[in-house]
């Protein structure tokens, strides 16, 4: 039968993740599978009414060239981008290199803060670009979310109950023989209980998310303390992240590994010509005087710094 853990995501061999019939970067998964973990959204609109005000910020964000194209999403929508300013220099970012791409692509932005932490907090994104964070970075604690959760009587085994009552009705039509008139073939059956599954899904993700959203406002200085307020100096992990929304860029770097040429400015493959054109789309947008800088790893950690980069030794 089809159940709730078989709507959240499938994985491809390469890590790519398949929601429906699209694919996403490898760190995707549905809202259903961090609502599971527990996780809570943050989204621009709500951090705003906590915080009271837009906070500008400047930051880096480094890429691959087969994910330019996500890139051009953010800078077109309200989705937010993990990015950062500091970095440890044995780390990936320190050369250029990126954590769920290829990297080689470095994006100077500007935009307006979401939540921030000297380390890496690992938020994740839905398909949607909603951002999932664990309760423990937000609340400093693993008792406040779970204790609200279970009050306002959220129950998993009461929903996948629901679910799988759904799905038997047109499960157990799927398995009479293929002669019977009431018999369904598997995409039937399959398209048939997802269409009914379908309100039930939505009002239970939307019944999260607004309790989620209560449980923010609720501990309004937690949240602030945890994610907004500046960080405490003395406190660095490998590299820290900041969270950014209303995306512009200002300027990149590109590593010429990424752009390989036969001569003076001539791309020598195929994949680099396309890249190089994607690139110059994006730099159409830039805010920058000189919006693409071609170098070496050398040369980006003096582009880096510049612009107010900090790369640390532990």
């Amino acid at each position: 039968m089809i159940k709730l853990k078989d709507l959240l995501t499938e994985i491809g061999k390469d890590g790519t993740v398949w929601i429906g019939n699209e694919t996403y970067p490898a760190h995707t998964q549905t809202a259903l599978h961090w609502m599971r973990r527990q996780y809570i959204p943050l989204t621009p609109k709500v951090v705003e009414k906590i915080v009271g005000k837009k906070i500008p910020v400047k930051s880096f964000h480094i890429t691959g060239p087969e994910s330019l194209h996500r890139m051009k999403n953010v800078l077109t929508s309200k989705k937010s981008l993990s990015t950062f300013t500091m970095t440890n220099k044995d780390e990936k970012l320190a050369k250029g290199g990126g954590i769920q791409t290829k990297g080689g692509i470095i994006f100077y932005i500007e935009g307006n803060l979401l939540a921030q932490k000297t380390i890496d907090f690992d938020t994740v994104p839905d398909k949607t670009g909603r951002r999932w964070v664990d309760s423990f970075n937000i609340f400093g604690d693993r008792q406040t979310w779970p204790a609200m959760v279970k009050k306002a009587k959220f129950s998993w085994d009461e929903i996948e109950g629901e679910m799988d009552k759904i799905s038997k009705k047109y499960y157990d039509r799927w398995m009479l023989p293929g002669d019977d008139p009431n018999s369904l073939s598997y995409e039937e059956y399959k398209e048939l209980a997802k269409k009914e599954q379908g309100p039930l899904i939505a009002k239970m993700i939307k019944d999260y998310i607004d309790l989620a959203n209560k449980a923010l406002k609720t501990n309004k200085k937690k949240f602030i303390n945890s994610l907004i307020t500046p960080p405490y100096k003395g406190s660095t992990g490998w590299w820290n992240e900041i969270l950014v929304y209303n995306v512009k860029i200002v300027d990149m770097f590109v590593l010429k590994r990424v752009l390989p040429t036969s001569g003076p400015g001539d791309p020598a493959t195929y994949e680099a010509r396309k890249t190089m054109e994607e690139l110059e789309k994006l730099a159409s947008a830039a805010t920058g005087n000189d919006p693409i800088t071609v170098g070496t790893p050398a040369q980006y950690r003096k582009w880096f710094a510049k612009r107010g980069g900090k790369i640390v030794s532990s």
